[in-house]
């Protein structure tokens, strides 16, 4: 009996299946335990932002608003501690909330290290 491959989908756990292999950077690739779940929330303000940048990238579409509780979910793939990951997100700038807290969107980086193409003087 053979079976059909899945095609992939965009769910929340697909995602941060995605969030823990080869597009991690070496930076970030040992906080994730070998089930792709976090195994701790870094302390240092350097790893952390390196581990928050990455998680925007792999969970959340640069374009798409998302609501908390979709935020919620996607965080609750890779840690139980999601309220702290959604806060560091938002405080560091890698999602923005509205006032009322309705919706997020993921923040593109900004600045030289963003891609941009430095001009000469």
């Amino acid at each position: 009996m053979t079976t059909e491959p899945t095609e992939p989908t965009d769910s929340a756990e697909s995602v941060a299946a995605t969030a823990s292999t080869a597009t991690t950077t070496g930076f970030t690739a040992d906080l994730f335990a070998s089930d792709g779940r976090l195994k701790a929330i870094p302390r240092r303000p350097a790893r952390r932002t390196a581990l928050l940048d990455h998680l925007a990238a792999t969970l959340f579409e640069p374009a798409r608003a998302y609501t908390e509780r979709e935020v919620n979910e996607a965080l609750k793939t890779v840690h139980d501690d999601f309220p702290a990951l959604r806060r560091h997100l938002v405080t560091g700038g890698q999602l923005t909330r509205t006032k009322d807290g309705a919706a997020y969107r993921r923040q593109q980086p900004t600045g030289p290290l963003a891609g941009a193409t430095p001009t000469a003087p």
